[in-house]
């Protein structure tokens, strides 16, 4: 034990350790055994450096890859997977640094140097020539004859003819793939039952496999979804993720978010009267400034609005699972809404304290122990805290948010869990960039996580474009709405809505009579004994939805422009369950809770955008 506490000192202590933190240690882990928070939602499983064991070399079986082939997969990243290419935002000396920290996890791999293959110039392309060596060499005996794996073998291959070629590479054009195939067939897949073929077939004839491969590979596409598949949800059945838990295995990262919170226990004797209360307004006496901007959170009124009604209705059948994200510690939730396994030691309820829903104790005080990110000089606050404090780097990064914005895949609904925000941003562009949820949602370490709910943050994530032309008599309006500003989905949950509008106005400002269209984008889904998804019109990062609509006839001749819109409900779906559940016969004071909370939910509609566009004549 005590060697593997000196590797892991040794490790956090090398120059690339704080870029290994950031964009590797979510799906490969602390220990880099391919354990990370990231990994349940990972397409493919994530490499264990641990073992020394990588499939794309270009060196031979039973030698460890180069430095060239690690800074290769750094670099371009693995098509086909969850695996980005990180050449756009790291250095070449950040890359070198990663590097070095990918070969510490097992250093007795890299004692000896692995020595790159040479594979002869390429020839012609032939496939056919290919498809005879596919059968002759016993590729088919794996990969079955149509290339799509044989299901039975207890590691199947993947499919060829869906899935594209995994080999990072620096050119994705034809001649990159197929340098790429030739050369794992060359080299075979370490971990794999498949051998390399180098030395026992001609390279003219790994060039014809290569042909073969990229021929059952042609139609094979992108996922463009962060949609979840049957593996995912079949292995969380197994491993039956807990609701609101940090799924990683970074024992001191645990402490956080690792099991539904335990109570706190006793206070030290050496702490005041104030750092004992676990209460905001004990921290407001020293952190004033995070104080006021959480007062304004949605996190602080986490407990209110709508819960109260729903747990007055009895309408939350998970209550516990509820309460670890809106009242988080379990001084906050009555003993018949707690786990029931955290309420073995004693732990005192506190009201006044579940009011405060996800409070500052929620994220930073366990055992009366406080964590946070590690201190800046310019915050402002005493050199040496007056209580323990353990400064921990998951602060900064985005699987501290997981938790409670990422459910686990068995909840899926049309692939996708109803909160699948760690998922979108995992698998879109800002993973790869390095911006994590804090970046945008809480800039300069500010507590306010603004969000769908603040106008000018919504407004700060989109590109609203539009154009009109006019032709024989029918006005034309197209309308684009880009996803400029978001890492995730827009919006990324189900509870918001936004609706992009078009309208017809006369030179009077008057509204052209049936000249009107609308289009809701948003994740449209209900609860009818199980949740149906009726639509999913959200934008993903960098992506755009374009909406054309045309009139003619009647007043449209008279049109001057057109108005576009974009409107947002961000409490959309609650509006719709408060409106039911008071049509139905409930307690004065179960109504009166619904009705405010569905006078506070209209009151959070607002207008993002607007533009109003000439139309010409043609």
């Amino acid at each position: 034990m005590g060697a593997i506490v000196l590797i892991a000192v040794a490790l956090t202590s090398l120059p690339g350790w704080p870029v290994y933190d950031r964009f590797c240690l979510p799906c490969h882990g602390a220990k880099g055994d391919g354990k990370g928070p990231a990994a349940p939602y990972s397409w493919g499983a994530p490499r264990a450096f641990t073992t020394g064991v990588y499939e794309w070399r270009s060196t031979a079986s039973g030698q460890p890859p180069t430095d060239d082939d690690l800074r290769t997969a750094v670099r371009f990243g693995v098509p086909g997977t969850s695996m980005h290419g990180f050449g756009a935002t790291l250095s070449g000396a950040d890359v070198d640094k990663l590097v070095a920290v990918l070969k510490a996890f097992s250093p007795a791999t890299f004692k000896q140097r692995g020595k790159p293959i040479a594979i002869g110039p390429a020839p012609a392309a032939d496939p056919a020539r290919g498809a005879e060596l596919w059968k002759q060499q016993g590729c088919d005996k794996c990969h079955g004859g149509d290339g799509r794996g044989v299901a039975a073998l207890v590691q199947p291959p993947y499919d060829l003819t869906t899935q594209l070629l995994r080999r990072p590479r620096a050119r994705d054009d034809l001649d990159g793939r197929r340098k790429a195939m030739a050369l794992s067939i060359a080299t075979g897949m370490a971990g794999t039952p498949m051998p390399g073929f180098a030395g026992t077939v001609a390279d003219a004839e790994l060039w014809a496999l290569a042909d073969h491969v990229l021929a059952l590979n042609a139609n094979a596409k992108p996922r463009t979804s962060a949609a979840l598949d049957d593996a995912m949800i079949a292995m969380d059945g197994v491993t039956k993720l807990v609701t609101a838990t940090w799924p990683g295995n970074d024992p001191d990262e645990r402490r956080i978010w690792g099991a539904p919170l335990a109570g706190q226990g006793k206070p030290p004797a050496s702490l005041a009267p104030a750092q004992a209360s676990l209460s905001s307004q004990q921290c407001a006496r020293c952190h004033a400034k995070q104080a006021r901007e959480w007062q304004t959170s949605l996190h602080a009124s986490a407990a209110t609005f709508g819960l109260p009604a729903r747990e007055a209705d009895h309408a939350l059948d998970g209550a516990a699972s509820c309460n670890r994200c809106h009242t988080p510690l379990a001084e906050q939730q009555p003993a018949d809404s707690h786990d029931g396994a955290l309420r073995d030691e004693a732990v005192t309820y506190d009201p006044a304290l579940r009011a405060e829903g996800v409070t500052c104790a929620a994220c930073h005080v366990r055992g009366f122990t406080r964590h946070g990110p590690p201190r800046r000089p310019e915050s402002g606050l005493l050199a040496s805290p007056g209580y323990p404090l353990v400064e921990l780097a998951i602060y900064e990064r985005a699987d501290f948010c997981m938790p409670c914005h990422q459910l686990p895949p068995r909840t899926a609904v049309n692939g996708k869990p109803l909160l699948n925000t760690y998922k979108e941003w995992l698998e879109g562009p800002y993973m790869a960039r390095g911006i994590q949820c804090q970046h945008c949602h809480m800039p300069n370490r500010e507590h306010q996580w603004l969000g769908v709910h603040d106008r000018n943050t919504f407004r700060q994530g989109i590109k609203l474009t539009a154009h009109t032309l006019r032709t024989d008599g029918k006005v034309t309006v197209i309308a684009t709405l880009a996803n400029v500003g978001a890492g995730h989905y827009l919006p990324t949950t189900a509870t918001p809505a936004a609706w992009l509008k078009i309208e017809l106005f006369d030179a009077k400002g008057i509204a052209i009579h049936g000249a009107r269209a609308e289009q809701r984008i948003g994740r449209d889904v209900e609860f009818v004994k199980q949740w149906v998804e009726k639509s999913d019109t959200r934008i993903p990062p960098g992506e755009s939805l374009r909406m054309a609509r045309a009139w003619q006839g009647g007043r449209t001749a008279q049109a001057a422009y057109a108005r576009i819109t974009v409107e947002v409900h961000p409490d959309d779906f609650y509006e719709r369950m408060y409106a039911t559940r008071l049509q139905a016969k409930l307690p004065d004071a179960t109504r009166k809770q619904y009705e405010i909370a569905l006078q506070r939910a209209l009151a959070s509609r607002y207008l993002a955008d607007q533009q109003d566009v000439t139309i010409l004549a043609p």
